[in-house]
């Protein structure tokens, strides 16, 4: 696959998820939507097991990926969505946004890994686009703001995790560890559906059916695949370039196919948290910086 394509098709999958998680809620509740998908890609990641050619190193550090990786799935899950009952959709890829930056940050402190002058410009700027989102969040709705606060805790929890899978992945296949993640996720889900007292749907919408199994299939599947494959083919920094392009798409999706409305708060909190990302990820551009120094 080109380089380009797998950028496009991540950038869309990435941009087209929240959208997609709001309509698998509708007529369902969000603790069967999510429970269903995590089955559908346990399902997935079973039928690609002889597919997989790289083992992992020892079963003990599978297991202890898997339990790490499997948590942070879950909870984060979890949170992100029930948060996104009350956002609309294009706010979330906004503020999943911030996940690079929260991670850089946790990696600092727990990881003893660099962090510069641009990583925080760009992670004061990220907060202060968030603090802009905030102060406009009950514009949009009265539950608005809690679902804000929802999402970014599931954003802190994923980047959490990201840092202790980072410590502990070490030459495990990245397939082997989404597998893992989600056998391990899979009956947490069950349990908490079947004690919520949430009813099973007598019958799913064609709407939230097809968003369930794009989310099984597309997301947890081709999504992962295709970001792994650019990790493989370009640098990290270039590859997490998707960050910056998918909530451009998720705005738009939201606009036209769910009838949101981009308020000026929303774009001015986007714009900062965007600047605030391409800054933490690739610093000042070399010929400010240069003449900055010359000075």
């Amino acid at each position: 696959m080109p380089i380009w394509m797998a950028f496009l098709t991540l950038t869309f999958i990435w941009g087209s998820t929240p959208l997609a998680i709001q309509w698998s809620q509708q007529g369902t509740g969000h603790s069967f939507a999510v429970t269903a998908r995590i089955a559908i890609g346990v399902m997935l990641f079973v039928l690609l097991i002889p597919v997989l050619k790289r083992r992992p190193v020892t079963f003990r550090q599978l297991n202890v990926i898997s339990v790490i990786a499997g948590l942070n799935l879950f909870g984060s899950m979890i949170l992100l969505y029930w948060g996104a009952r009350f956002l609309p959709s294009g706010w979330i890829s906004v503020l999943f946004g911030l996940g690079p930056m929260l991670t850089g940050l946790m990696a600092a402190f727990w990881l003893r890994e660099p962090f510069t002058r641009d990583h925080l410009l760009g992670s004061l700027l990220g907060f202060a686009g968030l603090l802009v989102i905030f102060a406009h969040a009950d514009t949009a709705g009265e539950q608005t703001p809690l679902g804000v606060g929802l999402v970014i805790l599931s954003v802190c929890v994923a980047s959490a995790g990201n840092v202790a899978i980072k410590r502990w992945s070490r030459d495990i296949s990245p397939l082997w560890v989404a597998a893992g993640s989600l056998w391990v996720a899979f009956p947490l889900f069950l349990v908490v559906f079947l004690t919520s007292g949430d009813p099973w749907p007598g019958t799913v919408t064609l709407r939230s059916g097809l968003a369930i199994v794009y989310l099984g299939v597309v997301a947890n599947g081709v999504g992962f695949v295709c970001f792994y494959y650019l990790l493989s083919r370009v640098s990290a920094a270039n590859a997490f370039l998707v960050t910056l392009t998918a909530p451009a798409v998720a705005l738009w999706l939201g606009a036209v196919f769910n009838q949101e409305v981009i308020q000026e708060g929303l774009l001015l909190g986007t714009i900062l948290i965007l600047v605030g990302l391409a800054l933490f990820q690739w610093g000042i551009p070399w010929k400010i910086r240069s003449r900055r120094e010359s000075v």
